[in-house]
Order: C-alpha cells, then sequence, then structure tokens
C-alpha cells in the first residue's frame, strides 16, 4: 500500500493513507512510497524483479513536464521495463476521458510511461525486456505518450520509446520529460493526474494519490 508524501509549493506532507479527496499542487508534486511492494517478471529465462519505486517527483517548468523516478536500488542486469504509467486529464473533467486500467478511475485523455532502457555493447537496446546475451553497455530513460482514442482500449501513439529523447543515467535516479505542445497544454493550466507504480499490484494500491497539478 503506497503511503504519500505530496510536495505542495515546496512543503512536504506526511500521510499514513491515501487521502480521500483528490489533491491540489502548484507546478511539482512528489510522493514517497515504501520498498518491497512490487511483483517480479516472469520471463522464458526465469523471474526478474520487478523495478521498485520509492520516490517519483512530477515538475513543471513553463515548457515541458518532467517524470523523475527514485528506484530502491541502483539499475543494473539486462532486463528494461516501464517504471511508472501517469494517467493524464488535460481538462480537468472526470466526465470526459477513459478510465485507469487497474483502478477504474474515470476522465483521462493521456498516458505517459517513463521506461528505464538498456543500451548494448552490439548498438542494439531495449525500453521492454531484453537482447538475449548481449553485453549491457549503459541505461537511458524515455518518456512515451499514448492518446486514448473513441473506443478506451487502444490508445493510439503520439510518442514512442524509440521515438523520444533517451536521458543516460546511472544509479538509482531516472528521469524524462514530455513537451506542453505534445501533451495540448498550456502554461498556468491545471491538469489531473494518477500515476502508478507499473510494477506494483494489479490493483489500486499502486496508484499514487490523485491529484490536480497546475503548471507553471
Amino acid at each position: 500500500m503506497i503511503a504519500p508524501a505530496i510536495l505542495i509549493l515546496g512543503l512536504t506532507l506526511a500521510a499514513t493513507q491515501k487521502p480521500a479527496q483528490v489533491q491540489k499542487a502548484m507546478h511539482a508534486v512528489e510522493w514517497t512510497d515504501p520498498a518491497g511492494d512490487v511483483k517480479p517478471h516472469n520471463t522464458s529465462s526465469g523471474e526478474v524483479p520487478g523495478l521498485d519505486v520509492v520516490k517519483l517527483a512530477l515538475t513543471s517548468d513553463g515548457t515541458k513536464l518532467t517524470i523523475t523516478a527514485t528506484l530502491k536500488s541502483p539499475m543494473s542486469g539486462d532486463f528494461a521495463s516501464d517504471v511508472v504509467d501517469v494517467y493524464l486529464d488535460t481538462d480537468n473533467n472526470p466526465k470526459t476521458g477513459y478510465a485507469t486500467f487497474w483502478s477504474n478511475k474515470p476522465g483521462f485523455e493521456l498516458l505517459a510511461k517513463l521506461a528505464a532502457c538498456v543500451r548494448y555493447e552490439d548498438g542494439g537496446s531495449a525500453c521492454s525486456g531484453a537482447l538475449k546475451g548481449a553485453k549491457v553497455k549503459g541505461y537511458y530513460a524515455t518518456a512515451t505518450l499514448d492518446r486514448f482514442t473513441t473506443d478506451g482500449v487502444n490508445p493510439e501513439k503520439v510518442i514512442g520509446a524509440f521515438d523520444a529523447p533517451g536521458g543516460p543515467f546511472q544509479g538509482a535516479v531516472l528521469s524524462a520529460s514530455l513537451s506542453y505542445k505534445d501533451l495540448g497544454v498550456k502554461p498556468g493550466q491545471a491538469i489531473r493526474i494518477v500515476a502508478r507504480e507499473t510494477d506494483g499490484p494489479s490493483d489500486e494500491t499502486a496508484d499514487f494519490p490523485e491529484v490536480i497539478l497546475t503548471l507553471k
């Protein structure tokens, strides 16, 4: 179960349980999450540990929204994976748009994902899974973006993993950004957000607290 800490106007508010009401934040929001709540990936070579997020931050600077995740342990191994899913209600209206997959919260137009990707010495790369037998050269982060279509089931790709700029990282902190242009938002706009730990439980307990973020 996620125990959030939300950063509002530079102040951190600790909570012991998920708030009943939507939180509000100006320009940036930050949550913490206890370690040890993720499930492994089942692969043809056996189980691979899930990527365990202990801190998540969303920050806006007037031109872009940046997603930053801190993992429990530094990135290692050859397996690439999404780290967090970020549902975006850009018109801040729960009555329009589509529901989150696990928790069925309504009203979202976009789905952003922060991925921990792997570069290999043979020149290949992966943002999901691994290249079997390839030696790891380094890691990078990307932010992808999907827009929900009229059926609400099969979103259309706006930015794919290999179309997005990759931000190299070492250690446990990875970050990537999405432009306001791609998101279809403007400075000063309030957007509603539900983020979740990708490898967390397959229900609403993987969701961070819902927030209305006013962009810088």
